[in-house]
């Protein structure tokens, strides 16, 4: 069966999935969140913008890619404020625990390779400590052959897409709630934004990288966003969005052929019983 209009690994039954699964490449993991954006954009912008892409990623690449739902939540807890309703957050622990358990899901099922495709920046550093979490524990320690791996969809824009679509800030900033996203937004989920209700950001003066301090988002943004979404429009959207799926093909495609050199070998692997049949 090759259906390059039914991507979803929920949308199939378990005897399809019985007979594609040995075709299965990659499964694509969408990890996104449900925060607030301003006050004209849709809670769910991250986790609809990233699900998107790999949607339409797996379409390009279906069977060998397929898309696995798996939560509708990241890790947001500084959008977590009484001032802006909306935000449903996980911590960083029960967050990083269910990307492992579904990777260890889907790896009873035969698939080798998996792949977060994220939307949110607060996603971005559990996104690579569970990815390093799982490998420790399923391949270094116990034999499993298994890859896992993580990137932002924005990452793979190339630098000439940013300057060539964004008026505001060309320079290849996704933003929060600026042009960018709002103009994704409106391309994948028009229903969800509301252009009536944009108000330019008033951002507030931040301590300047490479410190961090932990913050919220009303310290910083009055309004809940910290970019321009004055700007925005659903052309820009689809530009930026087949950029995001032509540079996540081709980085998926390095993925799958990307052979490992040199010892694979734990340092404190003779405390652990290799996996039944493993050479």
């Amino acid at each position: 069966m090759n259906n390059p209009t039914k991507v979803y690994w929920h949308e199939h039954t378990q005897l399809e999935l019985q007979s594609i699964l040995p075709q299965i490449e990659v499964a694509l993991v969408p990890t996104g969140s449900t925060e607030i954006h301003g006050p004209h954009l849709g809670v769910g912008n991250d986790i609809l913008s990233c699900t998107r892409v790999a949607e339409e990623v797996a379409r390009v690449l279906y069977p060998k890619a397929i898309v696995a739902n798996a939560l509708w939540l990241g890790v947001a807890p500084h959008n977590m404020t009484a001032q802006f309703p909306g935000t449903i957050t996980l911590t960083a622990q029960t967050y990083m625990l269910v990307l492992q358990e579904v990777v260890e899901s889907l790896l009873k099922h035969g698939v080798r390779r998996v792949v977060f495709i994220n939307g949110h920046g607060g996603n971005e550093a559990p996104n690579v400590t569970a990815c390093r979490e799982i490998r420790e524990q399923l391949h270094y320690k116990h034999g499993v052959d298994l890859e896992v791996g993580t990137l932002s969809y924005w990452e793979v824009i190339p630098p000439e897409v940013w300057s060539g679509v964004l008026e505001i800030n060309p320079k290849g900033r996704i933003g929060h709630g600026g042009e960018a996203e709002t103009s994704i937004l409106l391309a994948v989920a028009p229903h969800a934004v509301r252009m009536d209700l944009v108000v330019p950001p008033d951002p507030r003066t931040r301590l300047a990288p490479p410190f961090f301090r932990a913050w919220y988002q009303d310290e910083y943004s009055p309004n809940g966003h910290t970019d321009d979404a004055r700007a925005a429009g659903k052309e820009k959207g689809e530009k930026l969005v087949a950029a995001a799926v032509k540079g996540t093909v081709a980085a998926l495609e390095q993925f799958i052929q990307y052979k490992p050199v040199g010892t694979q070998a734990h340092p404190g692997a003779h405390l652990y019983p290799a996996s039944p049949g493993r050479s």
